[in-house]
């Protein structure tokens, strides 16, 4: 019975002890403090959270800029470099988007004091390869614009060229039309030069037109020397001309031509003679004209 009385009023001094405690000025700090550092574990791990996300971002964000530089140098090699430009510019923005990313990130660390080694080193390793990537997106672009000022010579060159073979395809239909009258002229002094005049004809209508004399009693017909029509002969070229078919049995040459340089010879087929040239340079060397009488 005393030891249940004992037991009984030391449980009464414990319970008065701790009302006491919880009471106390002591407990009720520690309890602040103990609230206080949940508050800033519960805040440091929403930083902490928020911290990834934005390095995912980033990582995310590097990946993206390595796949569109491929494009890039597919652009280059197909000779699209107004769109590879294009897509190094829209990359710098992106790399510059990040690097204010980092920034923000770095500063958010140090204002909540973070002291994790593993995200430090992970900052700057970002940092880094947005460096790495902005020096190589900048020499890049330096190499298009390269290639690009290149392409503009060339063109500028190629420009050029074809002008001056428009000059020159100008020039040559210039000289194809002079040396095309240059040839005609000269074809027609050769043709002047080597021309021949035939005209056969009754001697009634060789008088008539004055080509021949009209023979006497004591006189023979002969070339008329008072000159003629030449309208009235059909012109020939010497070079090519041998035979000329004289239409009667009964020819008679009034003109001069050396005798070894001809021969009339009979045309049995059609009942006629044909005067053939046996040697052209002869047979017109006395006379351009060839007149014939016939009956």
């Amino acid at each position: 019975m005393r030891i249940r009385l004992s037991i009984a009023v030391l449980l009464l001094v414990a319970l008065a002890a701790s009302c006491n405690v919880e009471r106390s000025e002591k407990y009720q700090t520690l309890l602040a403090e103990r609230d206080s550092l949940y508050t800033e574990a519960v805040a440091a791990k929403g930083g902490f959270d928020q911290a990834l996300n934005t390095i995912n971002e980033i990582e995310n964000a590097l990946e993206a800029v390595r796949a569109q530089e491929n494009i890039i140098m597919m652009d280059n090699q197909e000779g699209n470099t107004n769109k590879a430009v294009s897509e190094i510019n829209a990359i710098q923005r992106t790399l510059q988007e990040n690097r204010t990313k980092i920034a923000n990130l770095e500063k958010q660390l140090i204002e909540q004091g973070t002291t994790s080694k593993a995200l430090k080193q992970t900052v700057s390793r970002l940092k880094k390869q947005l460096e790495e990537k902005d020096t190589y997106i900048n020499s890049l672009k330096d190499e298009l614009q390269q290639s690009r000022q290149q392409i503009e010579d060339l063109s500028v060159q190629v420009s050029d060229l074809n002008a001056n073979i428009s000059d020159l395809n100008s020039s040559l239909d210039v000289m194809t039309v002079q040396n095309a009258a240059q040839q005609a002229t000269i074809e027609n002094q050769d043709a002047q030069l080597n021309a021949v005049w035939i005209c056969i004809a009754t001697q009634d209508v060789l008088v008539e037109k004055g080509i021949v004399s009209k023979g006497g009693l004591f006189t023979v017909s002969e070339i008329s020397k008072q000159g003629f029509d030449r309208s009235q002969f059909t012109q020939a070229d010497k070079r090519t001309i041998d035979h000329v078919a004289l239409n009667t049995m009964r020819p008679k040459v009034m003109t001069t031509h050396p005798e070894s340089s001809y021969v009339i010879e009979d045309d049995t087929e059609n009942n006629v003679k044909v005067l053939r040239i046996i040697d052209k340079d002869a047979f017109w060397s006395m006379s351009n004209y060839l007149v014939v009488s016939i009956k």
